[in-house]
């Protein structure tokens, strides 16, 4: 899980240089990362009596771990998070222009889909309150540029101010309960 986490991590770190490079044509090596992911988890896939975990200490005082659990429910939510990003990907190799002066922004759009991939990824197989929520708001930050992405048009810039407060609402929302739950059981 970590691999996969780091995998998509590195593309999106070298989505720019790819497509500066290759054009749109570099959507294809990045769609391999989340297809790669895909048979990682069909060939892993957990039964009712195995589940995979991660348990990484971080700040074990204030028990601020990231922990990740790949369960049958994770399972199935990662096929869907890890198949729709690489369709995606792959779509985007035939939808923008092959002339990179057409697209300006092309290198950090990439990047940015290669993220939110892998941060929804994060999402489905965190099994910590605080890992869950940092990558809902990586998921958050995403979105907003993603769907920004023409920020020259009007429209463009409305439907990702309007992305923004939603998942941003979604996110205070489950701040006040994740503090209420640990109230309550005091952790």
């Amino acid at each position: 899980m970590l691999a996969i986490l780091l995998a998509h991590a590195v593309a999106a770190a070298m989505a720019p240089v790819l497509v500066h490079r290759w054009g749109r044509l570099a959507f294809y090596p990045l769609a391999a990362v989340p297809a790669a992911s895909l048979i990682w988890v069909g060939r892993n896939w957990p039964t009712h009596a195995t589940v995979s975990t991660v348990d990484l200490r971080w700040v074990p005082e204030l028990s601020m771990n990231v922990d990740l659990r790949f369960d049958a429910l994770s399972a199935i939510m990662a096929v869907l998070v890890l198949a729709v990003g690489a369709l995606v990907l792959f779509y985007c190799a035939e939808y923008f222009h092959l002339d990179e002066s057409a697209e300006p922004r092309l290198a950090s759009f990439a990047a940015q889909l290669v993220a939110f991939s892998g941060a929804m990824f994060g999402l489905v197989v965190s099994d910590n309150m605080l890992v869950l929520y940092v990558f809902w708001e990586l998921t958050t930050v995403l979105s907003f540029l993603l769907v920004g992405h023409y920020a020259e048009r009007a429209t463009s810039r409305k439907a990702a101010v309007q992305a923004l407060l939603v998942t941003t609402a979604g996110g205070l929302a489950m701040l006040v309960g994740i503090v209420m739950l640990g109230t309550i059981s005091g952790t």
